[in-house]
């Protein structure tokens, strides 16, 4: 082939080249562009949201109840980091396993000398009982035993004593529902909120009642691993529990603004 060809096929092959380098940058772009357009839209939408919800002041509570250095837990949600260092096992995999376990003794002693909150809202993890007229009270309770994750699964944090890993009833009719699968359930707190009458109480029920909230303070005690199954099987145990030591609760509604009762232990 002449040497003119050869340099025409070059700059033939060097534009095609070119030309897909230049489609693969346009379509990177506007892809980027709809990425961009797609999150400032959904930024307007919440901010269009939020304009129309009415504002809520905070509520200002003494540093008891709410001092910045606490460790927030929350239900369902990650647990603060290094919990999961009171236990035998180190989540992770290879090199961030052992980075993990490189950090255990700092994690644990961090964790073991901070104090937590937990805040509860109604109807998830706060309930109200049926008016007592006896009593002339409305009974608050709170559940005794919480969930938090981390990278080694649930975690429950238990502040009722006693704390058990129980099975969930079986079916009689339906096996196809049982479960082996067994849990960590720990006794309520409860809390007697006075009433003269039940015409009060219901009123209150219907509401104050639905904006109650339990903020539990607390640091962190003895640990308990429960595990049911053979090697081999799945484990059918309730996991993984922290006691905990109870420090102070706090029960109030209006978004915390009006205190109902509280415990404190120190």
């Amino acid at each position: 082939m002449a040497a003119w060809a050869k340099a025409l096929m070059v700059l033939v092959v060097l534009a095609a080249a070119g030309g897909c380098t230049d489609q693969k940058q346009k379509m990177a772009e506007a892809q980027k562009a709809r990425a961009e357009a797609k999150k400032a839209f959904e930024a307007a939408e919440e901010a269009r949201r939020n304009a129309g919800k009415p504002k809520i002041e905070p509520a200002k509570l003494e540093p008891f109840w709410a001092d910045p250095a606490y460790l927030r837990v929350k239900t369902g949600k990650p647990c603060p980091e290094g919990m999961w260092a009171l236990f035998p096992e180190t989540p992770g995999e290879g090199a961030e396993k052992e980075a993990n376990e490189a950090r255990r003794a700092e994690l644990a002693a961090k964790v073991r000398g901070s104090t937590f909150v937990a805040v509860l809202p109604f109807d998830t993890g706060v309930t109200l009982r049926k008016y007592n007229a006896k009593k002339k009270a409305l009974t608050v309770q709170v559940d005794g035993v919480m969930e938090c994750f981390d990278g080694l699964g649930l975690l429950a944090v238990a502040w009722g004593d006693p704390a058990k890993a129980v099975r969930p009833p079986q079916p009689d009719d339906d096996e196809e529902e049982a479960t082996q699968q067994a849990v960590w359930r720990a006794q309520p707190l409860t809390f007697a909120l006075p009433f003269r009458t039940a015409a009060e109480a219901q009123a209150f029920r219907e509401n104050q009642g639905v904006g109650l909230e339990a903020r539990i303070v607390f640091t962190l005690g003895k640990i308990a691993i429960d595990k049911r199954g053979k090697k081999g099987e799945v484990d059918w145990g309730a996991g993984r529990l922290v006691h905990v030591d109870l420090v102070g609760v706090r029960i109030a509604t209006d978004h915390e603004k009006l205190q109902l009762a509280e415990l404190r232990k120190k």
